[in-house]
């Protein structure tokens, strides 16, 4: 008999050994796959013209940069690498752009493989530069008072407030007791937060990929899928400052949007 009980305590000791293994390796697994989903590149982009012979911008040290004519296009428009000391690029295109023309921007991040891009839109040749033609040709006073004029102009079609990327932590106002957190970020994507009289009531997006289109430079699309969904959504920005957005329609309206149980509301953001 008790030959019988210690084979049996033998069994159960192996059992239990057999169960606790595979939880040892899941953990650091799991914790991998979540750091390596959602790092990507930094991306900024400088303005793209019809005169303009380069696209430059700033992006993670070292990134590949490539300029497509379309998303999936199969060969490039231009192709280089940003700095490894400063993450500065300045690549030459391979021919002219058309106005209103959106074109896609990539950047690969070195070390991690993964990519994110910005689609810009083409715009107008830069008035400054005919401006400066038009000064060069003519000296009558008259020629001074449209200069004045076309240098206004030029300032409020241009106008962005500075603001090439949302990345950063914008709360909201308050709105019959609720408010919000956004937060943009290359590292853990795009996460939005409920509260209520301060204290949280719910996380209503978290690391979500998401993408953006500079309607105008002052209008933007976000395009972002929740972690775990296949379906994506949008968000439609509209920036009056360097720090301060507000939610809008896709005509550029301020409307009153639900956030979670929250009733809907005009929501405007600061950083």
């Amino acid at each position: 008999m008790k030959k019988i009980m210690v084979a049996m305590t033998g069994l159960v000791t192996l059992a239990t050994i057999g169960a606790a293994a595979p939880a040892s390796v899941v953990t650091p697994t799991t914790t991998a796959h979540a750091a390596t989903t959602h790092v990507g590149p930094s991306l900024s982009v400088n303005a793209i013209y019809t005169s303009s012979a380069k696209v430059s911008g700033t992006a993670t040290k070292g990134s590949k940069i490539t300029v497509k004519a379309t998303k999936n296009a199969k060969s490039n428009l231009a192709s280089g690498t940003a700095s490894k000391t400063t993450g500065k690029y300045s690549i030459k295109l391979s021919k002219k752009l058309k106005k209103n023309a959106n074109v896609y921007v990539y950047a690969t991040n070195p070390t991690t493989k993964t990519s994110f891009y910005r689609i810009v839109r083409v715009q107008a040749a830069s008035t400054k530069a005919a401006t400066t033609a038009t000064t060069t040709t003519k000296s009558t006073s008259t020629t001074k008072k449209t200069t004045a004029k076309t240098t206004t102009t030029s300032t409020k079609k241009v106008a962005n407030y500075g603001v090439k990327t949302p990345t950063g932590t914008w709360k909201s106002n308050t709105a019959n007791k609720y408010s919000q957190k956004i937060v943009f970020s290359q590292k853990t994507g795009f996460n939005q937060t409920l509260y209520k009289n301060g204290k949280k009531v719910k996380t209503l997006v978290s690391y979500a990929k998401y993408s953006v289109d500079a309607k105008t430079p002052t209008f933007w699309k976000i395009t972002y899928t929740p972690k775990g969904s296949k379906t994506s959504q949008t968000l439609y920005l509209r920036f009056t400052s360097a720090k301060t957005f507000k939610i809008v329609n896709s005509k550029n309206q301020v409307v009153a949007v639900k956030a979670g149980v929250a009733p809907a509301a005009k929501w405007t953001f600061t950083k």
